[in-house]
């Protein structure tokens, strides 16, 4: 399990963890986009909700996809 994986999880049996929503929502983009390459920030809300339970906020999900992505296209190299 990678160290995303292992925070996420903790945030989610933790809801005071610092920085939860915003963790959380690095692993629904990180889900999203494991699915479809094209993945949208709605697919990271929904995934956010229907798999996690937890609302994210819109703001959040755009920046989570935005930092996967990078991340994404900078292990590529």
């Amino acid at each position: 399990m990678t160290t995303l994986w292992r925070t996420v999880l903790s945030a989610l049996q933790d809801p005071d963890a610092p920085g939860r929503e915003a963790t959380i929502a690095r692993g629904a983009a990180a889900l999203a986009c494991k699915r479809a390459p094209a993945a949208t920030v709605e697919d990271v809300l929904e995934i956010g909700l229907y798999e996690f339970g937890i609302v994210i906020e819109r703001r959040t999900a755009q920046a989570a996809l935005a930092a996967h992505r990078v991340t994404e296209s900078d292990q590529e190299r």
